[in-house]
């Protein structure tokens, strides 16, 4: 089994080598094969090492997911400075993060098990939709865009959940026909 080499003395170092560790677990394998002495070991630190940092399994999983949720503002706001037309730049960017290209993307395995965590918790399920939220919130999606790049974005939501859910494809339904039909629409200014 592979071990990542961690820098002991350096607490941040440790804490994003078990979120590392954690991360490989859920893309390779599922959340219930997620243990706490499994990613110890993966990170190559002692199990009171991890739960110095993560107590407990749902911890861990927390600090995953709001992890992924920061490389995701970070990708969009990225995107929006990169991209020339301000009409409806934070929608494009955000649809863009929901277009998995490739679907197997790591993140996008990873969010696909988190997802699972937090569908079968209420509770998780309420505090990750709120992190969630507030997250796209900050990116200035909500106040930058139409109503109709809205629409878009939460069409583009529902694709990324058909997608994450493997749900059958719908004969002659093309995925990337959808996401060029939302990249014209948020173009528009009206």
């Amino acid at each position: 089994m592979k071990t990542h080499k961690t820098l002991t003395n350096d607490p941040e170092a440790v804490k994003n080598g078990l979120l590392d560790a954690a991360a490989e677990i859920l893309a390779t394998d599922s959340v219930q094969k997620l243990t706490l002495s499994l990613v110890a070991q993966k990170a190559g630190v002692s199990k009171g090492g991890l739960l110095h940092h993560f107590p407990n399994k749902e911890q861990l999983l927390d600090g995953l997911f709001r992890r992924e949720l920061d490389l995701m503002r970070q990708e969009m706001l990225t995107a929006m400075q990169n991209d020339p037309l301000e009409t409806g730049r934070a929608a494009r960017a955000y649809i863009g993060l929901c277009n998995p290209n490739p679907p197997a993307d790591k993140s996008y395995l990873i969010l696909r098990q988190l997802l699972s965590v937090m569908l079968s918790d209420y509770q998780l399920s309420q505090e990750w939709t709120r992190i969630y939220w507030d997250t796209i919130k900050s990116t200035g999606l909500f106040k930058d865009s139409s109503p109709l790049s809205l629409m878009c974005c939460l069409a583009a939501d529902g694709m990324f959940l058909w997608e994450m859910l493997g749900i059958e494809k719908i004969d002659g339904f093309n995925t990337d026909d959808f996401y060029k039909l939302a990249d014209k629409i948020t173009r528009s200014t009206e």
